[in-house]
């Protein structure tokens, strides 16, 4: 594969992926000069992802794709490894995202803003940048992120009904639903949603038996 060749700038007209002036060690200054912070990096490559995306609409199928190179990172220490290893060859890292690209179905913007990440050396700072970029996604299209836990998975007839639901509540125009297995709960499930994961909805067996063991405890005797 061939990357194309990507050129993206921030909402303040800067070109993104100039590297923080270098500044030698030992200087007695050098930490309090201006240095971009990796979350900021983060925040201004998906930032500009996402404005290309939408502006090209092909928003949906970028996200997807991000989702996949998340899901990649997250599970496959050693493709994570090797991608996020500063002397490791460039262009073995580009044959790698061609290969996951073509594998994975991506779209060509996909592809080349991965190799873009190359390029700039800021391909060490993916999962952030995939985290970035889907905070953003939830900002730009109204998308309620939510994260239901039940003791048993999921069909696709209750996650609909659950996600209809969370939709009323919150008002939000999309919901996305990231159902997760805990048998623990022995029933019912907890949902979780809001800024960070703020709000909690916990309709579980477990958390009524936790709620009747509290209130037991508080009505005890004292000692």
């Amino acid at each position: 594969m061939v990357c194309g060749r990507m050129t993206m700038r921030s909402s303040k007209g800067l070109s993104l992926g100039v590297s923080s002036r270098r500044v030698a060690s030992g200087a007695s200054g050098s930490r309090r000069r201006t240095v971009m912070k990796a979350d900021q990096v983060a925040t201004q490559y998906a930032t500009a992802f996402v404005q290309l995306a939408k502006d090209k609409n092909v928003l949906d199928d970028v996200r997807s794709d991000m989702d996949s190179v998340a899901s990649l990172m997250k599970n496959d220490a050693k493709l994570s490894s090797f991608l996020t290893n500063p002397v490791a060859d460039s262009d073995k890292k580009k044959e790698l995202i061609g290969a996951i690209a073509k594998e994975g179905e991506f779209s060509a913007l996909s592809s080349n803003f991965l190799c873009l990440l190359v390029d700039k050396q800021r391909i060490g700072g993916i999962a952030d940048i995939c985290d970035s970029f889907e905070n953003i996604y939830c900002e730009v299209t109204d998308t309620e992120v939510a994260t239901v836990t039940s003791a048993a998975a999921l069909d696709n007839d209750q996650q609909f009904e659950i996600a209809k639901k969370l939709q009323k509540l919150t008002g939000a125009k999309n919901i996305k639903l990231k159902p997760k297995v805990d048998s623990s709960l022995i029933s019912g499930l907890v949902i979780q949603y809001g800024k960070g994961g703020s709000k909690l909805l916990d309709m579980s067996a477990k958390g009524q038996l936790a709620a009747i063991e509290a209130q037991l405890l508080s009505q005890a005797p004292s000692a």
